[in-house]
């Protein structure tokens, strides 16, 4: 009797360490299926994400362009690298961004998808405020930065600056991009001038050591000096109304002190004024 006690209790003994070892590879197999299942979830939403990428429900049928005057459409969508017939998810936002910012006259480009079919380039463009002439002629914009190189067809219709340098351009605190925004102010108020308007100013030359001077259409010097722009400019003015079409006799007028003005005159057979010009033409 004893011995079938002792048998029964080794067998249920047996079951029970049996039962043990069994829970716990359940356990584990419990806890390694639940990633195993989550990747083949995530494996068939990325076939099926896949699948419905390629479908022509996604296809790009329109590009539009924004905010654009001097870059071209055609210029714009190419450099974003997106075409029609390519699905809309099969580029990558920055990537086409930073291609439509590669040119010159982009300031600041956004790309935009419009599901299902449609991408939207918007852009903003520098803005010139002046031609400078470096090694070559470029355009600065209103932060006083070189953005393009002037090419054949671009407008001249900018204030010209010479004697300025990049690293002048680049320093706040330069004397050169000082004198570089006083020729500006000078070619703003050269416009509201009836006596000396901006189509007589040929360019601003910044010198270091004299200032800011100008070289007019008829190739006379205007020197300003280091200050006092609005001032001299008058003066400008005044001698212009005072003496009118003898204006031109003028070689160079030294305006940089405020107390005196110095005139170098012109040789006879090197002036021409106006009215000797319109009377040649007549004949």
């Amino acid at each position: 009797m004893s011995t079938r006690s002792q048998s029964g209790s080794k067998s249920r003994s047996g079951s029970k360490v049996r039962g043990q070892k069994l829970a716990r590879v359940w356990k584990w197999v419990k806890r390694g299926s639940i990633p195993v299942l989550l990747i083949a979830a995530l494996v068939g939403l990325k076939l099926g994400w896949d699948r419905v990428k390629r479908s022509e429900f996604l296809k790009i049928t329109a590009i539009s362009v924004s905010g654009n005057r001097h870059a071209s459409d055609e210029e714009i969508i190419f450099l974003s690298g997106v075409k029609p017939g390519m699905g809309i998810f099969d580029f990558k936002l920055g990537k086409a961004v930073q291609g439509v910012e590669f040119h010159p006259w982009i300031k600041e480009a956004r790309v935009s998808r419009q599901l299902p079919d449609q991408v939207l380039i918007t852009v903003s463009e520098h803005s010139p405020i002046a031609i400078v002439i470096l090694d070559e002629a470029f355009y600065v914009n209103s932060e006083y930065k070189v953005f393009k190189r002037l090419i054949p067809g671009d407008s001249l219709d900018y204030p010209i600056f010479t004697g300025l340098t990049l690293e002048a351009l680049r320093d706040p605190d330069s004397s050169g991009l000082k004198m570089l925004q006083a020729g500006l102010g000078l070619w703003q108020r050269a416009a509201t001038s009836k006596l000396f308007p901006q189509s007589q100013i040929s360019e601003f030359h910044l010198d270091p050591a004299a200032g800011l001077s100008l070289l007019s259409r008829k190739n006379q010097q205007v020197d300003f000096g280091e200050d006092g722009f609005e001032e001299k400019f008058e003066k400008l003015e005044q001698i212009c109304a005072e003496v009118g079409s003898d204006f031109y006799w003028f070689e160079e007028l030294d305006l940089s002190r405020t107390d005196r003005v110095v005139a170098r005159l012109m040789k006879k057979a090197a002036i021409v004024k106006p009215e000797a010009e319109n009377q040649t033409e007549a004949e």
